[in-house]
């Protein structure tokens, strides 16, 4: 796959092949013979900046499974229920994760085919798209989804209404007002930043936490944290007119009370105020997908911008072919600038090519990692099938300083790669209140259903180096990738952030200021010991250089 080097830099092809075998892991090789296409450098296709022929090899990659694709049912134009009783059929015969995460077909039919049944009975499309958002949210997958262009009016009919506050849950426990919007009922009943939150409708919070309904999030959460963060948030959110009952602890020297509210249409602003986690107000509850979301955020794929003290900052909202270069461009800017630290934001990074989040890694990784093997299901065995097997490998022109991510639970799918790839490989610092989504399959699109709904869902998985699956989350929520350093989230941190300042950015910042701090530190009196494995890369230079002697 890669070009062929000129015969004047042979020396330094030798040295280079003879350097990899020394220090850079081994393939597993488990699919190898059978897989599609093998990356063994995945920023190679995006450097040589042409996407037709990158187009191929994704192609190549299906070529053992190609002649048994089939396009995914149009079932639009028979009844709701029976739509509904074929998509699960479909799913339970190619989901990806079906034992990975508990799924039961069978109860998940039973549970919501008389509501199905009923909205049919009815003709209530509201019913019907309401009922179907309930069912792909019953799986903790973000890859699992039902499209429209039109809720029906649906979600204004349940989350309309806010009471005028936001609320969060601190990490000693405590759930605390965050949000008081200026004018409302709840800051005329003396509603502070800060007050504890102690009951909801007669309830424990908790228990009102835990049964609030989340299925309007336009990213949908696939981990217990990012579930948690999304009830939370949506705790707030009701009906217009629906009223609410609030026990309120108070300040220590309070007495507690019970305020009264009634549920007002605010344009969802509760939801824009509670965005923080994202660095930035964004009202995500009036966006119905991720694209309309980033469409309120931003309409460049990369962003860039120079920190106080020449910390580069570099933002990434998604991966797809013609995204590299302003990515390369970005990564070339800062080196040439000689920036201390560079901070990546993906907080909102929703995905797309998994070969391009392995590229991005290439600029900071010092040795080579195995990134994953990609599988989908083939309809020809009913099995899943191995397509690709692809790599990070360092650059030569690699960024060497310290590099903080920003992550949140919107950083979603191949959004998550260069994540994994720090995690796995110790790179730099990742920075968050939360960690990343949690859903990291290979996602295609499922039947088409009455009304014009699409599905889509992972029909395949990342598999690591052993063949077990990588990042998605499992039955017990735990997945994604978790920050390394986490955020504190408490009174102090909360109120800077609702204060307009992006404090997950600043801990960023911090870190990176005190690796910088670390190196310029007086060295140690301790006689210092090369790497593990860099005696042998030492010696192989040696050999080298006797062979290029001798010619």
């Amino acid at each position: 796959m890669q070009s062929k080097r000129s015969q004047t830099a042979r020396a330094g092809s030798i040295l280079f092949t003879l350097l990899l075998t020394l220090v850079s892991p081994a393939s597993a090789g488990l699919y190898t013979d059978s897989c599609g296409m093998v990356w063994t450098d995945a920023s190679v296709p995006f450097e040589h900046n042409n996407e037709t022929a990158y187009n191929e090899e994704l192609m190549a990659s299906y070529a053992p499974i190609m002649a048994n694709l089939t396009e995914p049912p149009d079932l639009g134009n028979i009844s709701w229920s029976a739509a509904f009783r074929e998509t699960c059929a479909y799913m339970e015969e190619r989901y990806a994760f079906t034992e990975w995460r508990g799924v039961d077909w069978d109860a998940l039919h039973a549970g919501y085919a008389p509501k199905i049944a009923e909205a049919e009975e009815n003709e209530d499309s509201a019913a019907y798209y309401r009922t179907l958002r309930e069912f792909v949210y019953a799986i903790p997958d973000g890859h699992v989804l039902v499209l429209s262009p039109d809720d029906f009016g649906a979600k204004h009919a349940d989350i309309g209404g806010g009471y005028g506050l936001g609320v969060a849950r601190l990490d000693s426990g405590e759930v605390i007002v965050t949000y008081v919007a200026n004018g409302s009922d709840a800051e005329r009943a003396g509603i502070r930043f800060g007050d504890e939150v102690v009951s909801w409708n007669g309830r424990p919070v908790g228990e009102a936490i835990d049964a609030t309904s989340i299925i309007w999030t336009p990213i949908k959460p696939s981990t217990a944290e990012g579930i948690l963060l999304h009830k939370l948030r949506f705790l707030t959110r009701a009906p217009v007119g629906t009223p609410v009952e609030i026990g309120i602890a108070g300040p220590a020297d309070s007495v507690p009370r019970t305020v009264n509210l009634t549920a007002t249409d605010d344009g969802y602003e509760t939801l824009a105020r509670t965005s923080i986690f994202l660095g930035r107000e964004v009202n995500d509850g009036a966006a119905g997908s991720s694209a309309e979301l980033k469409a309120m955020i931003t309409n460049e794929t990369v962003t860039t911008r120079t920190l106080p003290g020449g910390i580069a900052y570099i933002a990434v909202y998604e991966e797809f072919y013609d995204v590299y270069q302003p990515f390369k461009a970005a990564m070339k800017d800062a080196i040439a600038d000689g920036a201390p630290g560079i901070v990546i934001d993906l907080r909102f990074n929703r995905g797309g090519d998994d070969n391009l989040a392995a590229a991005y890694a290439g600029w900071f990784v010092d040795r080579p990692v195995f990134y994953e093997y990609g599988t989908t299901y083939d309809p020809g065995t009913g099995e899943p099938a191995v397509l690709w097997e692809s790599w990070t490998r360092p650059r030569p022109d690699r960024y060497e300083g310290p590099v903080a991510l920003l992550v949140s639970p919107y950083t979603i799918s191949s959004g998550e790669g260069l994540p994994k790839v720090f995690a796995e490989s110790g790179t730099g610092a990742i920075v968050s209140w939360y960690g990343t989504n949690g859903a990291f399959g290979m996602e295609s699109m499922g039947p088409v259903l009455p009304l014009g709904v699409m599905t889509a869902f992972p029909q395949g998985a990342s598999l690591d180096e052993n063949g077990r699956i990588q990042v998605d989350s499992n039955a017990s929520l735990v997945g994604g990738v978790a920050p390394t350093v986490r955020v504190p989230l408490d009174r102090d941190t909360l109120a800077r952030a609702m204060a307009g300042e992006d404090v997950q950015l600043s801990y960023a910042v911090d870190w990176i200021r005190a690796q910088a701090e670390e190196t310029t530190a007086e060295p140690s009196a301790e006689p210092t010991q090369a790497a593990p494995g860099w005696a042998a890369v030492l010696a192989a230079l040696a050999v080298v250089a006797v062979w290029y002697g001798r010619r």
